[in-house]
């Protein structure tokens, strides 16, 4: 009876050899592993860690879509809460995305090419023309950026955008990150609104410019001036033009003047080819440090 068992343990061990010997589908590579005692093995297979790599995973946000993406966490709850009600009202009244980001870093990128892919990757913008604005700021690289597209780029212009840098870069140095963003928040409200009434925010011309312009004008022209008349001190007026002329210097027996011919040369204007630009030419924006 023990004998009849022992064969029975032996059958099945080298059945269970033979069932761990087996190929295992979709693996990529076969292991074969002795079991000590038995004449068994198994089998493993190795993961395949080659998976292609997506560049464009580096811009996804680590959350859901939100107007505020605050992942390097520099926004207390309340602070986050606050600033995302006055972003999503004016969305919502300008049909023109008006949102805040933050990172830990931009992970090597340009400051201005992380942003504009951010905005792309993770679905920012409203309408088929993206209509938007996202203020990012990259806190371990202590960089920040704006960047606008499709109605955005109008609504927010050079000089719109000018303004907001001077009003919300100051904030970031002082290291007071809510008020940038609160003072960002209601800077795009102004903005839009001028735009939406047909004026978007042009630089306002001060008159004390005209003044500082003319006074550099007259400082140049009496420089000029005396440095003119300091190369004029050894001439003496003459009573007639001969005396003007130094003797033997001309030796003219006869001119005249034939035309022969002329070379008209034509340069085709080059083309601006629109198609070739990548990500960046549809976006606007601007930036700095902090």
């Amino acid at each position: 009876m023990k004998k009849q068992s022992i064969g029975i343990i032996l059958a099945a061990a080298l059945g269970v050899g033979s069932l761990f010997g087996a190929a295992i589908p979709g693996a990529d590579t076969l292991f074969n592993t002795s079991l000590p005692g038995t004449g068994a093995s198994t089998v493993q297979a190795a993961s395949n860690s080659d998976e292609e790599y997506d560049p464009y995973q580096d811009f996804v946000a680590s959350g859901d879509f939100s107007l505020v993406q605050d992942e390097a966490d520099l926004l207390t709850d309340e602070e986050e809460s606050l600033l995302l009600d006055k972003l999503q009202t004016l969305t919502d009244e300008y049909s023109c995305e008006v949102a805040v980001a933050t990172v830990e870093s931009k992970k090597g990128y340009e400051m201005n090419f992380f942003t504009d892919h951010y905005f792309d990757e993770n679905g920012y913008g409203v309408g088929e023309n993206y209509d938007g604005i996202l203020f990012m700021v990259s806190i371990g690289d202590r960089k920040w950026h704006i960047t606008t597209h499709g109605y955005g780029r109008t609504a927010f212009n050079d000089d719109g955008l000018a303004y907001l840098k001077d009003n919300v870069e100051p904030l970031l140095k002082d290291e007071d990150f809510y008020g940038a963003f609160d003072t960002y928040a209601n800077l795009c409200g102004d903005l839009l609104e001028m735009a939406a009434n047909g004026e978007p925010y042009t630089e306002p011309f001060s008159p004390m410019w005209i003044l500082i312009s003319l006074g550099i004008g007259l400082v140049l022209a009496f420089l000029c001036t005396m440095g003119m008349r300091a190369q004029l001190k050894s001439v003496r007026p003459q009573d007639s033009a001969v005396d003007y002329v130094r003797k033997g210097s001309m030796d003219v027996t006869r001119s005249n003047d034939i035309f022969l011919y002329h070379t008209v040369t034509r340069t085709e204007k080059p083309k601006n080819d629109s198609s070739s630009g990548g990500s960046d030419s549809d976006h606007g924006g601007t930036g700095g440090s902090f």
